[in-house]
């Protein structure tokens, strides 16, 4: 009897006690216990199980804060994943949000939140998802995220092959969808500026195309070919070893239709275009980023390089000279030059280590004097084509023929082929010649006469002019003039004070 009283004792004030003690140790317990536990003893052995449980593997893609610049060039692969999912996947989704596209006028759709497509690549299924927005806590605003979701066993396949063909389609699809834009540099900018921050831009809409350039035929001829080699070699170019860009050298008196020729590129290629000007651009550095933040398919145009900065052949001239009181020119040059871009900055620019982060570019430089420029920087390599803007040839008067009267031939187009083979006379001036106006006669013989009689006026302008040159020459003690120091041009539209070789196996071309 008592051992039973002890026992029972025993038995009803343990529970009791633990009755007790139970809110206390709830009380002054560490909150985190249970977690704490978890993950010293549990939490290995649950993952071990959890590819039995669900053998799926998710990734998050979220959009990128407008305020987010960790890296030198700006990218945003949410909104190429959204285009791709636009394109392709979205079509088969019930519930759909439409957003206007950044580019163009057109639509770009995406899934609503809690919706879900399926997509297929090399025989394996994803599944893509619209997730609600999070906030980032850093960036202290709500990011978007689209899921993908895959089975574990073709994770190589997915991040190594089937993210990277998401991006690229992506990109394409942005690409088609928008017009194609003229950019200009900004003033200010740094390496945390992202591309709206570096480049301001218009909807390119120039209407030239080749065929209403006013060029002979065979040399339109030829750098469409070069063009074309160009965008369709990738291949070639990594086998080589060299960066798919190419450079083109645009040289020739003004009014020859240099700018002409570079909106006809770009209408060709379908190519957008960079118009970067270097007075604009305060060092190498500022340079390096403007480079960085241009897209593929694009053709970056510095027009005019031999007024943009001193490039020429002295690679010390007078503004690397201090300010001397007593050399007021000087001073004046030191104090107008705001630009500390080198000549070396510029040609690392061009083919550089930088310069091969985007494919399919093309750099265009263009001159009236090519012979003021730096050799270095107008070498076969860096510009790999030399093309020479001459004067007007009587195929491109009848290119212009076509453009501006709508005629293929006339009765004057004899006495105008006889001018233009002894005048020299840039397109610029024979388009204004033929150019109608409702306020005159502007009929096609009008028209014509009209650039017949300033062809005239011309050619007596070119005979006073060789004259002058002759009696100069007569004069002077050995009497002989340098003629190719007054910046004359030869009969064929070359500089006779350029050497350039005309040799079919060149890469000059000359009109």
């Amino acid at each position: 009897m008592a051992t039973m009283m002890k026992d029972w004792l025993a038995t009803n004030i343990g529970s009791s006690g633990w009755l007790l003690l139970a809110p206390l140790l709830a009380a002054y317990a560490p909150r985190g216990l249970p977690q704490m536990y978890f993950n010293l003893h549990l939490r290995r052995h649950v993952r071990r199980l959890l590819p039995f449980l669900d053998p799926f593997i998710t990734i998050d893609i979220v959009s990128k804060p407008d305020s987010y610049n960790d890296r030198i060039k700006s990218s945003d692969a949410y909104e190429e994943v959204k285009a791709y999912l636009s394109a392709g996947c979205s079509r088969d989704a019930r519930e759909l949000r439409a957003e206007g596209a950044l580019e163009g006028d057109g639509f770009v759709l995406s899934l609503r939140e809690g919706q879900e497509v399926a997509d297929e690549f090399q025989g394996v299924t994803v599944w893509w998802s619209s997730v609600l927005p999070e906030e980032d806590r850093f960036a202290m605003m709500r990011v978007r995220c689209i899921r993908l979701t895959f089975h574990q066993q073709h994770r190589d396949l997915i991040v190594d092959n089937y993210l990277p063909h998401v991006r690229q389609s992506g990109r394409n699809v942005m690409v088609r969808n928008r017009r194609r834009r003229l950019y200009t540099n900004k003033t200010s900018l740094d390496y945390c500026s992202s591309r709206h921050e570096v480049w301001s831009y218009i909807d390119f809409k120039h209407p030239t195309t080749f065929d209403t350039l006013a060029m002979h035929p065979d040399k339109k001829r030829r750098i469409m070919d070069d063009l074309d080699d160009f965008r369709n070699n990738k291949d070639y170019y990594d086998c080589i070893g060299k960066a798919w860009k190419r450079g083109y050298l645009l040289y020739g008196p003004p009014g020859t239709g240099k700018s002409t020729m570079i909106a006809a590129m770009a209408n060709y290629l379908n190519y957008d275009i960079y118009d970067v000007e270097l007075t604009m651009v305060h060092n190498n550095n500022d340079l390096r980023k403007l480079l960085i933040e241009t897209a593929g398919k694009s053709i970056i145009v510095i027009e005019d390089i031999d007024c943009s900065l001193d490039l020429s052949g002295q690679r010390r001239g007078s503004d690397d000279l201090p300010v001397h009181s007593n050399k007021p020119e000087v001073n004046d040059n030191r104090r107008k030059r705001t630009s500390k871009v080198t000549l070396s900055g510029l040609l690392n620019f061009i083919d550089g280590i930088w310069s091969a982060h985007n494919d399919k570019q093309i750099i265009v430089l263009t001159t009236n004097f090519v012979d003021k420029l730096d050799a270095a920087l107008i070498r076969h390599g860096r510009m790999d084509l030399h093309i020479e803007m001459s004067y007007c040839c009587y195929e491109a008067f009848l290119t212009l023929a076509k453009n501006y009267l709508g005629v293929d031939e006339h009765p004057l187009f004899d006495t105008i082929k006889e001018l233009l083979q002894a005048v020299e006379i840039t397109p610029a001036n024979v388009a204004e010649c033929l150019m109608r106006s409702e306020r005159t006669d502007h009929g096609a013989d009008a028209c014509l006469r009209r650039l017949i009689n300033e062809l005239k006026k011309k050619a007596v302008e070119m005979e006073k002019d060789m004259v002058k040159v002759e009696e100069e020459a007569a004069a002077m003690p050995n009497g002989k003039g340098d003629v190719a120091g007054t910046g004359l041009m030869g009969d064929d539209g070359t500089d006779t004070s350029y050497d350039g070789n005309t040799d079919e196996d060149d890469l000059f071309i000359h009109g």
